[in-house]
């Protein structure tokens, strides 16, 4: 019956969960992309920055030797190799290292089947090479650069993972709460009381305070079930012994066939009168009961062609037609009260304020559309035409009401998930469309 109720609650008990994993997916997001700058960074930093303030050091170091010993042994390590040039002559330097190329600098070439880094440098006559190894440069950034930050990275993944389980604890009182309070079903004699203390036992400060203020809040709509359990009772009883009264009076009143056309037709409009309180009376004890009539398989058709019937001669009286257009065949899974309910206020509703106008009552697929050629109501009176004893100006000129017609079709719509639709244009007409659930 509150599928659409239903489905919005779940939604929303399952929205602190959702948000929680969204916002530690969010930051594993951004954490993974600045730690992958980073190692991209200081892969750049070791490759390029610092490799080349290693080599001009290294080039620096050896110039200092040479112009102090021009015999003095070119640097031979496991990460770097010297070459060098005198007046020209490349006889000692491999080919693929003469072929870097004329300017001093840092260079990067491949040779050997794989890419060396070649540090360039002059002095006097002589050019010095130094060539080192890329694959000590990948090795470098490796175990110096990504490997630390990789383990940095799963460390704070840890520490994350370690403080959504903790923050999952921290909040589980309130989704417990959440989904107990979902399931509740206030005013059953059986389940009268929120039973608390199993979250009481790993409750927090705050958590206790909202558990207190639900004992009050609870207590209060105990208090407030019972007043309307007894109203309802006594409404029954009350409100329906004289509206039964009145209508056996009618009864006696209309068997003496001898009246004058005048009175008969007094008693017309009083049987009308009382017909339509008796309706009003039943829709609101409903309406007031937490407890809804049987749920059964409605046909709208059937519902409509018995209220036009129905209303047919109070229509016929002030010049009205009635059209019923049955596109398809309706069915609801509803109370059939409720349907009935539901399509009279609208059916008179329209019939009251359409003298000498046209109705046309539509069945769609799952909706009802009524349109009628009555007094309408302005773009305002159309934005407050579902509050309770609203009535328009023309409304007030041509009939006497309550306004409580269109309040109690919201009340109903609402309460089992269906929807609304009123359209209307001053002096030329109201369209109402119901749509109803798939059954």
């Amino acid at each position: 019956m509150f599928a659409a109720a239903t489905r919005n609650a779940k939604t929303k008990r399952n929205g602190l969960r959702s948000k929680m994993l969204r916002v530690f997916a969010v930051q594993v997001l951004l954490i993974s992309l600045a730690t992958l700058v980073g190692i991209f960074v200081t892969n750049s930093l070791v490759q390029d920055v610092l490799m080349r303030s290693a080599l001009d050091g290294e080039a620096q170091h050896f110039w200092s030797l040479y112009d102090a010993d021009q015999n003095h042994p070119l640097p031979n390590t496991d990460n770097m190799q010297g070459y060098m040039a005198i007046d020209g002559n490349y006889s000692g330097v491999p080919i693929a290292v003469a072929n870097v190329g004329g300017e001093p600098g840092y260079h990067r070439r491949a040779f050997d089947g794989q890419e060396q880094i070649v540090h360039v440098s002059d002095r006097g006559n002589a050019r010095l090479f130094l060539v080192f190894a890329s694959d000590r440069v990948t090795n470098l950034a490796l175990y110096f650069g990504i490997l630390p930050l990789a383990f940095v990275l799963l460390v704070i993944y840890g520490l994350m993972f370690i403080a959504f389980r903790m923050s999952q604890q921290a909040i589980s009182p309130i989704v417990q709460l959440a989904n107990y309070l979902e399931e509740f079903r206030v005013g059953e004699d059986h389940h009268r009381v929120l039973e608390l203390k199993p979250m009481r036992a790993q409750e927090d400060m705050e958590v206790a305070a909202m558990l207190d203020a639900l004992d009050h809040f609870t207590q209060r709509v105990d208090a407030f079930i019972e007043r309307e359990r007894v109203f309802t009772r006594d409404a029954s009883h009350e409100l329906r012994t004289p509206v039964a009264v009145f209508k056996a009076t009618l009864d006696l009143l209309e068997k003496n066939a001898d009246r004058p056309p005048g009175e008969k037709a007094a008693l017309a409009r009083m049987r009308r009168t009382v017909t339509e309180m008796e309706s009003l009376i039943e829709t609101l004890l409903l309406l007031a009961s937490e407890n809804m009539p049987e749920m059964e398989v409605v046909s709208v058709n059937e519902v409509l062609h018995r209220e036009i019937d129905q209303l047919a001669a109070l229509a016929g009286s002030s010049g009205t037609r009635l059209d019923l257009a049955e596109q398809n065949d309706l069915s609801v899974h509803a109370p059939k009260q409720v349907v009935q309910m539901l399509l009279s206020n609208l059916l008179r509703n329209a019939v009251a304020y359409t003298p000498g106008g046209e109705i046309r009552v539509a069945v769609e697929d799952h909706a009802v559309t009524i349109a009628d050629t009555g007094v309408g109501m302005t773009r305002g009176e159309v934005e407050s035409a579902f509050e309770p004893f609203f009535r328009g100006e023309n409304a007030r000129v041509h009939k006497k009401g309550h306004g409580l017609g269109l309040s109690i079709v919201k009340r109903m719509v609402d309460r089992f998930g269906w929807e609304i639709d009123l359209q209307s244009e001053l002096g030329e007409g109201t369209t109402v469309r119901v749509a109803f659930s798939a059954s």
